[in-house]
């Protein structure tokens, strides 16, 4: 077994930095937002349907599972029936398109509470929602609920009852990777940043496998590529959802098959190979107002990077 897992941190530490090398420079550096506000009733999956058909009505367009609009704001869901904000790339002066991304969000979820009498609240988190009904019926949300029911205690309550707001930073070259990394893992305990201790208490008992904090954050690493080895590691020993043995014990030991097993890791610091990105996931939701004030000094946290 040693040998196997070897081999594949090997391999699959070469072809993931070589994804993350062959990044060409994305100039000024851009940051991002994903915004998540819980519905202050229990949904069900037909309160979700009639706010994905009331999205088309007020200014977003169908892009698949998702919705975006003229600025580049996309919506989506969570399971249970969260919606979340997605923000296109920001630079640090961007403060009128910030602001017009933060007074949209605002108009929409008026919108919906209006038509449809359907409230979202920037909270971290609502008891008594483990129990409630899934609102996004993919293979991949009824493998992670039936997983996360089994395991631990509180992985029903993380998915249907906590909202986030997650961070993002550009990588735009490779050398920038370890110092990007440290810095999200330092911002993560930060009063301002880290999860309330209610929150933080559901994702200790979620699934140890696949959440908490990157067993790298706060050690001196060497190199970059030291790093990705590490977090490879780690994804390599981390249950598959569906399966319930780790990777390296799966059937499918392909690279794609890895990549998308990495997605369904929730550690408080992340790679997210769409922007590409490194993503802090501890942020409580909160009020908007709020939000500005915490967006601004996440970014001046950037400046001597």
């Amino acid at each position: 077994m040693t040998d196997k897992i070897e081999i594949l941190v090997n391999q699959f530490t070469k072809k993931y930095i070589d994804v993350l090398s062959g990044l060409k420079s994305h100039g000024i550096r851009s940051y991002g937002f994903e915004y998540e506000f819980l519905p202050l009733r229990v949904l069900t999956i037909q309160d979700k349907q009639s706010v994905c058909r009331l999205l088309p009505e007020i200014g977003f367009i169908s892009d698949g599972d998702e919705y975006q609009s003229a600025n580049g704001l996309r919506v989506s869901f969570e399971p249970g029936g969260q919606i979340e904000y997605c923000s296109p790339p920001l630079l640090k002066d961007d403060h009128l398109k910030f602001s017009s991304l933060l007074s949209m969000i605002h108009a929409t979820n008026t919108e919906i509470k209006k038509r449809l009498n359907i409230e979202y609240v920037g909270t971290d988190y609502i008891p008594g929602r483990a129990d409630a009904p899934l609102c996004l019926t993919s293979d991949r949300y009824i493998k992670m609920h039936n997983r996360l029911g089994e395991i631990n205690t509180r992985g029903l309550e993380m998915m249907k009852g906590t909202a986030s707001i997650h961070l993002h930073v550009l990588i735009s070259c490779f050398d920038e990777v370890l110092p990007l990394f440290n810095r999200l893992c330092s911002i993560s305990s930060f009063d301002e940043f880290k999860m309330s201790a209610q929150r933080r208490d559901i994702w200790n008992h979620t699934d140890s496998s696949r959440c908490g904090c990157p067993p790298c954050c706060f050690e001196q690493l060497a190199s970059s590529s030291v790093l990705i080895q590490r977090l490879i590691r780690f994804a390599l020993k981390a249950d598959v959802i569906g399966e319930n043995i780790t990777f390296v014990d799966s059937a499918d030991l392909s690279f794609n098959a890895f990549l998308y097993h990495m997605t369904t890791l929730f550690t408080d610091v992340r790679f997210n190979l769409k922007g590409p990105t490194l993503e802090l996931r501890t942020m409580d939701s909160m009020p908007l107002d709020s939000f500005r004030i915490r967006w601004k000094k996440f970014i001046g946290l950037f400046e001597n990077i």
